[in-house]
């Protein structure tokens, strides 16, 4: 004989009713619904749902709770239990349930109790502190988010509850939870309770260019510590309510006058010699160069680079109707008779450089060539723009143009390389025969840079992050670069010990388009030397690979592995014409 409704037994006192939502309205979960009775089944005590030796196809009743370990939840120190079943319909039939057809979804909870404790977030560290509890508690919150131990949509335990275990005011829980929410930590949600916020993860996860590829053509600053800076940048300003209600209204296009000092100030300490007059924000190195390009060119005009260049100057010529010419190169950069050639047949404008680290041949010019081209410049008048934009540790740098003939030179850089691409702040140092052009300019562009994201890089600058995370970055490279030469051994590489990018010479079976789309199809992602050729210029059979892409050296040394066996293999003769 079917039992309509299951015997009462011993239950749990702390266990919580819960609901049942259904289609056709909804039922209460009594307590002691749930048995206390099932011991040491993996973790310990365990509640049992339903007993789905019972629950047949069709229309079958669901007539005991008993003991069913295959289905049972397992909880260790059982304080709460949440439980739903959906149901795709459920009748009542005197006394005893039918159900068409079950899914059980069960998620189990235990009440979250922190200690009241002071928390350091900057070292997870905890104290003894007089800091009000209800600080404390928020402080708890926020510190067990970021050590996941507590989820994102998790459920907060009720107030009273959780006042109750740590032995406070319901007002101190209360005024816990307002204050973790203003922090943006946790969401309150009327009549269902206070639940962690949803991080939302997966609309802001990076789409990588191909999921099934290494990456190897990407220049980017390897992921370190610069979330958790941000994030405590964000923190420290947000608690300073007069400077973020300066930095969310409109500034000065030229940004705040301690904001130019600190640049300054820094960018000297790495012998760019500037004054706060000399330097200007903007949104990244990309827009450095428009903004150069417009404050020198009028449409018509030439500029001269590399031959092998940043394709970023030839986009940015494009779109002010300039004439964009390749000079011819060797293991020192531009050739000075190419260029002196290039200013008598097209009567040139602009010089546009790479000189620290070019790019993508990773050749440094030295000294001695920057000092002849600053001499030929000079001679036809030519305006040096000077992109410092690639990542190079300062040891590792030779004298800017800036430097070398301030007067005549524009020096751009940005922190895309040395920190991360999304920070998208660059900027220009230039002499004060510039900087009326160059502001009127940057206020057409975009009237000005945003002051939020200007003020935490200056606090970087003048305490000493920046400085860290360079240095990190140099060290992180010049081990990147050891394994990449160990690896690589047998080729023919041109690198600088904390840049960025190689440059390869393929070897004499390969042309570098038809290798790029082999390695792809291998899995691996690179660049052939023609995608970075300005205009006609003949590219050599050459690659760029970039050891900074992929997010660990583990990465690093699979996808270069794999390259090698790409470059050891002759390409297959499908396509022969006679």
């Amino acid at each position: 004989m079917i039992e309509p409704i299951p015997t009462p037994i011993n239950t749990n006192k702390n266990m919580i009713p819960t609901r049942i939502p259904m289609i056709n309205g909804s039922v209460f979960l009594k307590p002691y619904w749930l048995p206390d009775r099932v011991n040491k089944i993996l973790l310990g005590p365990g509640v049992p749902v339903a007993n789905k030796v019972n629950i047949t196809k069709g229309n079958s009743k669901l007539c005991s709770c008993g003991v069913d370990p295959s289905i049972s939840v397992i909880l260790n120190g059982i304080v709460w239990v949440q439980l739903l079943l959906c149901f795709l319909l459920i009748k009542n039939c005197n006394g005893i349930y039918v159900i068409n057809l079950i899914k059980i979804f069960i998620v189990p909870m235990t009440i979250w109790q922190p200690k009241l404790i002071e928390v350091n977030a900057s070292t997870n560290s905890s104290s003894k502190s007089n800091t009000p509890k209800y600080k404390q508690l928020a402080d708890a919150i926020d510190l067990a988010i970021s050590q996941g131990t507590l989820k994102a949509d998790e459920k907060l335990p009720p107030q009273r509850r959780l006042a109750d275990s740590l032995s406070v005011t319901v007002g101190t829980v209360t005024r816990a939870y307002s204050e973790s929410e203003r922090r943006g930590s946790v969401v309150a949600r009327v009549g269902s309770g206070t639940y962690v916020k949803s991080s939302n993860n997966a609309q802001y996860l990076s789409l990588a260019l191909n999921e099934d590829c290494f990456d190897l053509q990407s220049a980017k600053a390897p992921m370190a510590m610069q979330v958790d800076l941000m994030a405590s940048a964000l923190k420290e300003i947000s608690a300073e309510s007069q400077v973020l209600a300066c930095c969310l209204t409109y500034q000065p296009e030229i940004a705040l006058k301690h904001q130019r000092e600190h640049l300054a100030s820094w960018l000297t300490k790495r012998a760019i010699h500037c004054e706060e007059d000399n330097v200007l924000f903007t949104y990244g190195g990309q827009h450095a160069i428009s903004l150069a390009l417009q404050t020198v060119c009028r449409a018509g005009d030439t500029v001269l680079c590399e031959g092998l260049s940043f394709p970023g100057i030839t986009v940015a010529c494009q779109q002010q109707q300039l004439r964009c010419i390749g000079l011819q190169m060797d293991e020192q950069g531009i050739v000075p008779e190419s260029l002196i050639a290039a200013c008598i047949q097209s009567n040139p404008r602009i010089l546009y450089l790479t000189a620290q680290i070019q790019n993508p041949t990773s050749v440094q010019m030295p000294l001695s060539r920057k000092k002849r081209i600053v001499e030929i410049c000079q001679e036809y008048g030519l305006v040096i723009l000077d992109d410092d934009v690639q990542f190079l540790a300062a040891e590792d740098k030779v004298s800017s143009f800036y430097q070398l003939a301030t007067d005549s030179t524009i020096y751009l850089s940005s922190f895309s390389k040395s920190f991360s691409g999304g920070l998208r702040l660059g900027y220009i140092v230039a002499s004060n025969k510039y900087r009326e052009p160059l502001k009127v300019n940057l206020r057409a562009s975009c009237w000005t840079v945003p002051p939020l994201i200007i003020e935490i890089v200056c606090r970087w600058l003048t305490n000493g992050t920046m400085n860290k995370v360079e240095n990190w970055l140099a060290q992180e490279m010049r081990e990147r670069n050891r394994i990449m030469v160990e690896i690589l051994a047998d080729f023919e590489l041109t690198f600088q010990a904390s840049g960025f990018m190689t440059w390869l010479v393929l070897p004499e079976q390969w042309r570098a388009v038809d290798f790029v789309e082999f390695a792809l199809q291998k899995g691996v992602m690179i660049r052939a030397a023609e995608s970075y050729a300005v205009g006609r210029f003949s590219a050599p059979q050459c690659i760029r690979i970039c050891t900074c892409a992929p997010q660990t050296q583990a990465q690093l040394i699979q996808a270069l592995n794999l390259l090698k066996s790409c470059l050891l293999t002759s390409p297959q003769a499908n396509n022969l014409i006679m």
